[in-house]
């Protein structure tokens, strides 16, 4: 009997017994001008509104990336590259050249992720890897732009972070928020600037990992069924942190009391990536407790949109995902699978 074949993005087909499959499939015109609509409409939607925008970037990466699962490396460049030139031509129209920049490094999110899900590694070095590849082409744009405008690197992320925080205050406004609210924010933006950016590797690694994250559980719920190159990531509301990372988490603390600023800086900055961590495995669980008790899909959209609303539970969250060492709430009695192989 023939086994059922699947090409990957460097366009050799491979066995589905005893081989690794691959992404990928035949080239499809309609599928590739439907990737180049659809990756040049995220694109313009980021620039539409702050509250639009904010959501539309987050996930901005997956068609892109979809697309170049489906349709393999070079359409799926190809795709990449055609939304960036419309998007280019808009933008030197409406005079947003300077966001370009942002949308190049957006999009390759969309060319990494999938790349990196062809080796067909576990969840953790599939995310691990996309982190890596997304964080070295930032420092080399960083550092690119840090030659050509003769600033340091320091100065430009500074520079961002003020625009950032006049973004996030122009989100308020447009979301209702009082305006003495309001007020207190423009006039605390520059202590708030400064904390950023002395926790500032922090705030990037945990916003890039939740980036990619989001990105591939997306292209993951996308694919899981329909395509059977995919890698299989086992169920992941049984995924956890490897017991030994909490003397890290010790450590860190530990840090944070020493009367050293810079060593306080290290151990707060190493703590915040390890609570994130945590975090994610705190929401492993509450998904674990929705399968098991089969809670409608509403009511966990209502759960997360509650997360989004009221931040304080993410603390919440992240102490049940540390604190699951010890009570092991999914009663997971013996050693988590190895899912990095």
């Amino acid at each position: 009997m023939v086994k059922p074949q699947a090409t990957g993005p460097d366009g050799n087909r491979q066995i589905e017994d005893g081989v690794q499959l691959d992404a990928g499939g035949d080239f499809n015109v309609k599928e590739f001008i439907l990737g180049i609509g659809i990756t040049t409409t995220f694109f313009l939607l980021v620039v539409l509104s702050p509250i639009v925008g904010f959501v539309f970037s987050l996930v901005a990466p997956l068609p892109i990336a979809f697309f170049y699962w489906r349709l393999g490396r070079i359409p799926g460049i190809a795709i990449f590259l055609l939304s960036f030139g419309l998007l280019v031509a808009v933008f030197r129209i409406g005079g947003f050249e300077e966001s370009l920049t942002f949308f190049l490094v957006l999009g390759s999110a969309g060319i990494i992720i999938p790349e990196v899900l062809k080796k067909r590694y576990g969840i953790e070095k599939t995310v691990g890897l996309s982190v890596a590849g997304l964080v070295a082409l930032i420092f080399a744009v960083l550092t690119y732009y840090s030659h050509a405008l003769d600033r340091s690197i320091t100065d430009i992320v500074q520079g961002y972070v003020s625009d950032s925080i006049q973004y996030s205050i122009a989100l308020y406004e447009e979301i209702g928020i009082p305006q003495d609210q309001i007020d207190n924010l423009k006039e605390s933006a520059g202590a708030v600037a400064s904390w950023i950016v002395d926790h500032g590797i922090a705030l990037f690694l945990t916003s890039t990992i939740f980036f990619i994250w989001l990105n591939v559980l997306g292209l993951r719920l996308f694919m899981q069924g329909r395509d059977p190159a995919f890698p299989d990531f086992g169920d992941l509301a049984c995924w956890r942190m490897p017991d030994w990372v909490v003397w890290l988490v010790i450590a860190s603390g530990a840090m944070m009391i020493v009367p050293e600023e810079i060593v306080t800086i290290i151990g707060l900055n190493t703590l915040i990536v390890l609570l994130f961590l945590y975090l994610l495995q705190g929401l492993s669980i509450v998904q674990f407790f929705f399968k098991k008790k089969n809670i409608p899909r509403y009511l966990r959209a209502l759960f997360y949109a509650l997360i989004v609303l009221y931040q304080y539970l993410l603390v919440f969250i992240s102490a049940i995902g540390l604190f699951d060492i010890w009570v092991d709430f999914r009663k997971m009695n013996r050693p988590a699978k190895d899912t990095t192989a």
